[in-house]
């Protein structure tokens, strides 16, 4: 991580509609960190209810070194689960996406993707939605 980075994220998200929260841990092999359930309440003011199941995987991304190392050994198990995920996005109408969250302190950020990553990336045949917020404080 850049040292304007304060913290990092990657997530492999699933949702859908009634989806089969406990089958998808077995599957995949993979603990969520997060569930939410359809009609589950996300935010009260303004009250906004979940639309749809989600199954949230989450790691943080620590390394500095420009290596991703924590993001490459989570997208080699994503390679190793396309048969899985394709067969829950054919049958059971699951979305399957990966996000890259990142949040700075300072007024400007970046994430280094380093070659090897954006090969793995490109194998999961992934969207990859990525998100940031950063507080604006001046950084020097």
């Amino acid at each position: 991580m850049s040292n304007s980075v304060s913290e990092a994220r990657f997530s492999l998200i699933l949702e859908g509609d009634n989806m089969p929260l406990d089958m998808i841990e077995k599957k995949l092999k993979l603990k969520p960190t997060r569930i939410i359930r359809k009609g589950e309440v996300l935010n009260r003011l303004p009250m906004m209810v979940a639309e749809r199941d989600e199954w949230t995987h989450t790691i943080t991304l620590t390394n500095s070194q420009d290596t991703d190392a924590e993001m490459n050994q989570m997208l080699a198990r994503v390679i190793l689960c396309q048969g899985v995920l394709s067969e829950m996005a054919a049958n059971d109408g699951i979305k399957v996406r990966l996000r890259l969250y990142v949040q700075s302190d300072y007024a400007q950020m970046s994430y280094r993707l380093m070659p090897e990553t954006l090969q793995r990336l490109v194998a999961t045949g992934l969207p990859l939605d990525v998100t940031s917020l950063s507080w604006g404080e001046l950084g020097i």
